[in-house]
C-alpha cells in the first residue's frame, strides 16, 4: 500500500518510514481517544448571535459565488476580462530569491560600529522560526499530510484548483456557510505567507491567483512545498515545521512520526483554535489530526495498518519551551535585528515572517551603530544595584523589583549608540525591552518639546518673559477646580520662563501650551518623532498626560532634535546590510527634517542647563566635565508622573543625548517609587553620561550669531539707569530682529526718574 500511495501521489520515493506505532491493547490512550475525540469540539471557536450567523452565512456564500464566477470568466475569457487584466497588472512580483537559492542554512553576523562581531544568527538562535530544507524531512510524512488536508491535487494543478474552489462552495452551502475546507491551494497559501497580504477582497484574490500561477512557473513543486513548510503558522508565534516540532515535541522535524506529522499538518488552518498549549486547543487539534490521517488513508498515502497504528499512537508533548542556544543577544542587538527584518519586509513587499527567516538563515552581514564604549558603560550601570535600589531592605515585600530603560543617541549622526532595556543581566532572548517597548507617562519631561521650544520657535516667549504662577482653572471639563497643581502644591507668583522651566511649574507650562495651541503643539511633537495626533489635543498633554505612553527611544529622539540644532533624525540602529556575497541588501537612510531654528535650539538648551544648576535636577545631576576637568555643556529635564509611578530624565550634551525611564513594570499592581529612590532616573543618567564623556574635549552649545546676550529689566523692557539703580536687571539671550527683543526705543515704563519737587510759588501780597 505504501508503493500504491506513492504512485497515487505521482511521486516516487525509496526511503522507508517508521511511524513508531503503539498497539491498541498496549495504549492507555486508545479508549480515551475513541470516547473523548468524537463529534465536534466541546468549546465553540465563535460566540455569535443568530442574526450574525445568518449575515455571515449570506456574506460567505455571496463571496464564494462571486469568486467562482470571476474564476470561470478568468479561465474562459469573456465578460470582465478587462477588470481582471487590471487587477493582474497591479500584482507585484514576489521576492523569494534569498530563500530559494540554496538549501544551505548560513550564519548571519551582526557587527558594532567598529566592525566587531557582536552576534551570530542562525535559525537555532530564534526558536520561533528555524528554516529546514525539504531534503531533511523527505523521510517523514509531512508532505503527504499537508497535501492530504490542504491540497490533494497539489502535483496536478498549475497554481489554482478550480475543482477545489467549486468543492469549497458546495461544502459551504451544505454546512451553513462554513466550508469543511478552503478553496486555496498550497501554492496560493504560500503566496500569502510570502507577501503577508491576507486582505479579503476580490482584487486581492485575483492577484493571488496570478501570483500563484507565476510562482508555479518560477519554482518547482518541491521548492513551493519547502517554502510552505517553513512559513506556515504553527501557533504561539512558532513559524514552520521545525520550530513546531522542537517546541511541541522536543525533536527535529526530520524525526517526526506519522501521528506527529498529521498533528502538525492540521495546525495552520487556525493556529489559535488548534493551539496545542491549551487544553481545549489540544483536543481540537487531535480531532483535526484524525481527519488528516483519514484523508491520508483515503488518498492511499498510508496503509490501513499505518492508519490504525497512528490513531493509537500517543503524542508526547514537551512541557517547556525549546531552548536550543546558550547565546543571549543584547537589547540593542535584538532591536537592530528587528529593524532590519521590518525594512527587508517593507522594501521587498514580503511578510515579516519571511523576512525574519531570510535574515536569520541566509548569511547576512548587519553593520550596526552600536558604540562599544558607550554600551559597556550602560551595561555597567544597569548591573549596579545602588543605582536602582538605594535601600534594598525597603523592597523586600515588593511584588517586583524596580526597572529602567535607557537609550543613548550620537548627537552628530542621530544613530543609536547604546541601549539597555532592563535591570540586571539579560537572561533570555525576545524579552521585554523597556527602552523601546515600555510606553509610559512622561510627566514634566515632555514640557520642553511640546510647550516651551514650540513657543520660542513661534516667537511667543523669550527666557526673560514674566508669567504668573498662581491658582488657575485651566481644565475646560472642570473649570471650577484648581488645575493644574504644582508638585509642591504651592504658587510662587510672577517669574520668568527660564525659572518656570528650571522649577517645573505646571501652571505656567499649561499657560504656554494654550498660547501655542493644542493642535500646533501636537504638530511639533509629531515632527520630533512622537505622533499623538490621533488622541486629539487637551491641556493635560502640556504636562505629559497622554492616553498612550511614550518610550525612552522616542523621548531620546525628540530631545536629540534640540541637541542637534533643531533637526530631527529618526533614530536608527544599523547602517547597511550585505548578503553572503557582499551585495548590498539594505542601506539605512533615516528621515531627517528641520523642526526648530538654530536660535530656538540654543536658547532652549541654555534654559535647560538651569534645570541642572539650580532646578529640579540639582543634587543628583551635575554639569559634565571630562577627565581634564573641562566643561561640557549639559542640558536636561526631569519628569515625574502622579503618585510617583514613573521617573524620567532626558538630557544631552553636544556629543550625546540620553533618555532614562525608571519605575516598576506594575504587572501585579501599581507600585509607588520609594522616596529614597525618586532621584534614581537622574542618577542613572548622570552615571552613564559622565563616564562616556571622559575622553571627549570640552564643548559648549553652538550659539548662532543672531542670538545676542542682553541686559534687560525684570519687567521685560529695555533697562534704564533707574532699573539698574533698583537692581532689577538680568542678562539673557534674545534673537536679533524679533519683536520680543528689547529696544532702546521702548524703555522700561516702570522704573522711571523720581519727580522733582515743584518750585515753591511766591506768596501773594495782601
Amino acid at each position: 500500500m505504501k508503493d500504491a500511495g506513492r504512485m497515487n501521489s505521482g511521486r516516487g520515493r525509496g526511503s522507508m518510514r517508521d511511524s513508531n506505532p503503539v498497539l491498541p491493547e498496549n495504549s492507555a490512550l486508545a479508549d480515551e481517544l475513541r470516547t473523548i475525540l468524537k463529534g465536534k469540539p466541546t468549546v465553540s471557536g465563535f460566540n455569535r448571535s443568530l442574526k450574525h450567523e445568518i449575515l455571515a452565512f449570506l456574506a460567505a456564500v455571496f463571496k464564494i459565488v462571486l469568486v467562482c464566477v470571476l474564476c470561470v470568466f478568468f479561465a474562459f475569457g469573456g465578460f470582465g476580462a478587462g477588470m481582471l487584466l487590471g487587477y493582474v497588472s497591479m500584482t507585484r512580483p514576489l521576492s523569494i530569491s534569498d530563500i530559494t537559492q540554496t538549501d544551505e542554512v548560513q550564519t548571519s553576523f551582526v557587527y558594532d560600529s567598529q566592525g566587531n562581531v557582536i552576534a551570530r544568527l542562525t535559525g537555532s538562535q530564534n526558536v520561533d522560526r528555524i528554516y529546514v530544507p525539504i531534503s531533511e524531512v523527505r523521510n517523514t510524512y509531512l508532505e503527504e499530510a499537508v497535501i492530504s488536508i490542504e491540497d490533494e491535487r497539489f502535483y496536478e494543478h498549475s497554481g489554482i484548483d478550480i475543482r477545489r474552489i467549486g468543492s469549497a462552495v458546495l461544502s459551504a452551502l451544505a454546512n451553513g456557510g462554513s466550508a469543511t475546507h478552503g478553496g486555496s491551494t498550497i501554492t496560493q497559501q504560500t503566496v500569502k505567507l510570502i507577501s503577508g497580504n491576507d486582505e479579503h477582497s476580490t482584487s486581492r484574490k485575483i492577484q493571488e491567483w496570478f501570483s500563484a500561477m507565476s510562482l508555479e512557473q518560477e519554482l518547482s513543486k518541491d521548492e513551493i512545498m519547502e517554502l510552505y513548510l517553513n512559513l506556515a503558522p504553527m501557533g504561539n508565534n512558532y513559524v514552520g515545521v521545525q520550530a513546531a516540532a522542537q517546541n511541541y515535541f522536543g525533536k527535529n522535524a526530520s524525526e517526526l512520526n506519522l501521528a506527529e506529522c498529521a498533528f502538525l499538518a492540521g495546525l495552520p488552518k487556525s493556529p489559535s483554535y488548534y493551539n496545542p498549549l491549551r487544553e481545549t486547543g489540544r483536543r481540537n487539534a487531535l480531532r483535526r489530526q484524525r481527519i488528516v490521517l483519514s484523508k491520508m488513508y483515503e488518498l492511499g498515502y498510508i496503509t490501513e495498518e499505518e492508519y490504525q497504528n497512528a490513531l493509537n499512537t500517543e503524542l508526547l508533548f514537551q512541557t517547556s519551551h525549546a531552548d536550543t542556544t546558550d547565546d543571549v543577544n543584547s537589547y540593542f542587538t535584538e532591536y537592530a535585528i528587528s529593524e532590519v527584518i521590518n525594512d527587508v519586509a517593507m522594501t521587498r513587499d514580503i511578510s515579516v515572517d519571511l523576512a525574519a527567516t531570510i535574515v536569520y538563515n541566509r548569511g547576512y552581514h548587519i553593520y550596526t551603530t552600536l558604540e562599544p564604549n558607550v554600551q559597556a558603560v550602560l551595561d555597567e550601570a544597569f548591573t549596579t544595584r545602588d543605582l536602582f535600589q538605594q535601600d534594598p531592605t525597603l523592597l523586600v515585600d515588593y511584588p517586583e523589583k524596580p526597572q529602567a530603560g535607557m537609550v543613548i543617541i550620537n548627537v552628530q549622526t542621530g544613530a543609536i549608540a547604546g541601549m539597555q532595556g532592563g535591570y540586571g543581566p539579560k537572561t533570555g532572548n525576545m524579552v521585554l525591552n523597556r527602552a523601546t517597548q515600555a510606553y509610559r507617562s512622561t510627566g514634566s519631561s515632555i514640557k520642553p518639546i511640546i510647550d516651551y521650544a514650540p513657543a520660542i520657535e513661534l516667537g511667543l516667549i523669550v527666557p526673560s518673559m514674566i508669567y504668573v504662577d498662581e491658582e488657575s482653572h485651566l481644565d475646560p471639563n472642570n473649570p471650577e477646580a484648581a488645575w493644574p497643581l504644582n508638585a509642591d502644591r504651592s504658587y510662587a507668583g510672577p517669574m520668568t520662563i527660564r525659572r518656570a522651566v528650571a522649577t517645573s511649574k505646571n501652571t505656567i507650562a499649561v499657560k504656554v501650551w494654550y498660547d501655542v495651541g493644542g493642535d500646533t503643539a501636537l504638530w511639533f511633537l509629531r515632527q520630533e518623532g512622537i505622533d499623538m495626533t490621533s488622541e486629539g489635543s487637551y491641556p493635560a498633554q502640556a504636562i505629559g498626560s497622554f492616553t498612550t505612553g511614550i518610550t525612552p527611544l522616542q523621548m531620546c529622539g525628540a530631545f536629540n532634535t534640540l541637541a542637534s540644532g533643531g533637526t530631527y533624525t529618526e533614530p536608527y540602529a544599523y547602517t547597511q546590510v550585505l548578503d553572503s556575497n557582499d551585495n548590498v541588501v539594505l542601506t539605512c537612510s533615516p528621515e531627517r527634517h528641520r523642526v526648530y531654528s538654530a536660535e530656538t535650539s540654543f536658547i532652549m538648551s541654555d534654559i535647560l542647563e538651569d534645570v541642572i544648576t539650580n532646578g529640579t535636577a540639582t543634587g543628583s545631576v551635575s554639569i559634565i566635565t571630562n577627565s581634564d576637568g573641562e566643561y561640557i555643556a549639559t542640558a536636561g529635564k526631569t519628569g515625574t508622573t502622579d503618585a510617583n509611578l514613573d521617573k524620567w530624565f532626558c538630557g544631552y550634551t553636544p556629543y550625546y543625548c540620553g533618555a532614562v525611564w525608571y519605575g516598576y513594570d506594575n504587572r501585579l499592581r501599581q507600585t509607588l517609587i520609594p522616596t529614597i529612590d525618586k532621584p534614581n532616573a537622574n542618577r542613572i543618567w548622570y552615571y552613564v553620561m559622565s563616564r562616556i564623556h571622559q575622553d571627549l574635549p570640552g564643548a559648549s552649545f553652538t550659539r548662532p550669531d543672531t542670538v545676542v546676550e542682553m541686559e534687560v529689566c525684570e519687567s521685560g523692557y529695555y533697562p534704564s539707569d533707574y532699573c539698574r539703580e533698583q537692581a532689577s536687571t538680568i542678562t539673557d539671550y534674545f534673537i536679533l530682529g524679533s519683536y520680543l527683543t528689547p529696544s532702546q526705543d521702548n524703555p522700561c515704563p516702570i522704573h522711571i526718574a523720581p519727580l522733582e519737587e515743584e518750585e515753591q510759588q511766591p506768596a501773594v501780597e495782601g
